[in-house]
């Protein structure tokens, strides 16, 4: 298993002074500790430099190059400047060095220098020689790193490649928030046919969780990525309001079991809240796209962010095209705003 931190310092991580829609549903809730995340499935952001592991489409285009990447990172930093959250968690990541061109790009735009405001922390881990990983960008000190994985050799069939679940933990003033920042197993391949593999993902969350809940000070948790997997999809209980609605199942040592969660899509009465998912797929949206908590932390606002230029005027989001160079991702942005409940 191979694990990358990557630390981003200070020097050259500016702050805009323009603000989104984040910064200003915060704004709104008044007094106590609060943190502003985003979460963001990339659509296939490779950088400049073809190393062999990236997809075949961008290994054989000639569209494809230092330059094309540029804009590419040009508009990844207008999106985090214009929405500025305090944690960004990114999948479809290529590599570690895309935050230090994060980095430099932001501090050659002419920002405000302000040191309270910046982006110092970040983390990154992807499979050896696979072509995507997983990111975390942070306003707030990340330790306590881990990867988490699995290799399972039960099935006729043999495991296919699939992506950690990372984990860091946030030190947010005197709160402590840990991340798990996933990206499920796709439908590649057929989705019935796929679906034994995101179980075993959700297994791996699952006993994740319920160590985390042992002892007398549960941690506050943020689960959150693409799942490949709807929001109504998972095992879903709406019967008690105030408690999670959505179940995380695992297996351990001969038995199962399950955390409860509760999944920031839906209302009390289990509707969905919002009428835009994250993914337009077939003419449908798609809520594959999640954010959920668990322990001492809850919600103030949630929504996907459909706003242009990285959503159309009809909302839907505006993919990235190889040929054209044009577009942002195929999936919408989440966002959420948490308070602490000891606040």
């Amino acid at each position: 298993m191979k694990q990358l931190l990557c630390m981003l310092l200070a020097a050259g991580i500016m702050f805009c002074s323009c603000t989104g829609n984040l910064a200003e549903e915060m704004a709104s809730f008044g007094d106590g500790t609060q943190v502003s995340v985003a979460n963001w499935n990339l659509q296939t952001f490779f950088d400049g430099t073809k190393d062999g592991c990236e997809y075949k489409e961008y290994q054989k285009s000639a569209d494809w190059n230092t330059q094309t990447y540029k804009v590419r990172l040009e508009r990844l930093c207008e999106f985090i400047t214009k929405t500025d959250a305090d944690i960004y968690v990114f999948e479809e990541m290529e590599k570690e060095e895309i935050f230090y061109d994060i980095s430099n790009q932001l501090a050659g735009s002419g920002h405000n220098w302000n040191q309270k405001k910046f982006w110092n922390y970040s983390v990154f881990a992807k499979e050896e020689g696979t072509a995507i990983g997983i990111g975390i960008l942070s306003r707030y000190p990340l330790s306590n790193v881990k990867t988490h994985s699995m290799d399972i050799r039960i099935h006729s069939q043999a495991q296919p490649v699939t992506r950690y679940i990372l984990e860091a933990q946030a030190s947010i003033e005197k709160n402590q928030l840990i991340i798990l920042a996933n990206h499920w197993k796709s439908k590649s391949g057929g989705e019935a046919e796929t679906e034994i593999w995101r179980d075993w993902q959700e297994s791996i969350l699952g006993k994740r969780l319920s160590e985390l809940q042992q002892g007398p000070n549960s941690p506050a948790v943020i689960i959150c990525g693409d799942f490949n997997r709807d929001a109504k999809d998972f095992v879903c209980s709406f019967d008690q309001p105030n408690e999670g609605n959505t179940i995380i199942r695992f297996a351990d040592f001969g038995f199962t079991d399950f955390v409860s969660v509760k999944s920031l899509w839906f209302t009390s009465s289990g509707n969905y809240t919002s009428a835009n998912g994250s993914y337009f797929y077939n003419n449908e949206w798609e809520h594959i796209d999640n954010i959920m908590l668990l322990g001492e932390v809850q919600k103030t606002a949630f929504y996907p962010s459909a706003v242009s230029p990285w959503a159309s005027e009809a909302g839907y989001p505006v993919p990235y095209k190889l040929y054209s160079g044009q577009g942002w991702s195929d999936h919408l942005p989440l966002y959420a705003v948490l308070k602490f409940y000891n606040d």
